[in-house]
């Protein structure tokens, strides 16, 4: 069986490029799309799902899981900044849905034990904590 080709069209190259200069965040779906349309690309929302689920398949952009439902962010997998998010736990604020990096030494002293005493190694890049951030816990305090 022949191996299926991989084309280099111009709205994979546009999506790419999109979020190679958001290397350091996370960006939805729709994210993406009102980024690209704020470049003057306009790309339909199947052909973004379709050329992130591709890109993610050559190991060009990296794809967080932020809920139960499939929604997902996507990082661009290129550069230091998205090499060094596999070495680091994620927390993902479930009222306003950011995405922050976190990197603790004692969650990799969790992580050192589990590999030694269980033998099981945890993917850091894959794991995320939810809960609720400093920002959306403070405006839930009573003033």
């Amino acid at each position: 069986m022949a191996e299926k080709k991989e084309y280099r069209t111009k709205q994979k190259a546009e999506i790419l490029a999109c979020l190679e200069e958001q290397s350091a965040g996370h960006l939805t779906a729709a994210e993406l799309l009102q980024a690209l349309s704020a470049r003057g690309t306009h790309i339909g929302a199947a052909t973004v799902y379709r050329q992130l689920e591709r890109l993610e398949a050559q190991g060009l952009v990296r794809r967080y899981a932020l809920d139960d439902r499939g929604s997902a962010c996507w990082q661009y997998a290129g550069d230091r900044a998205a090499a060094d998010c596999q070495t680091h736990f994620h927390l993902k604020c479930t009222r306003c849905g950011t995405l922050f990096h976190l990197d603790c030494a004692h969650l990799s002293e969790i992580a050192d034990h589990v590999a030694a005493d269980h033998g099981f190694q945890i993917d850091a890049a894959r794991t995320v904590f939810y809960g609720v951030c400093a920002a959306c816990a403070a405006k839930e305090q009573p003033t």
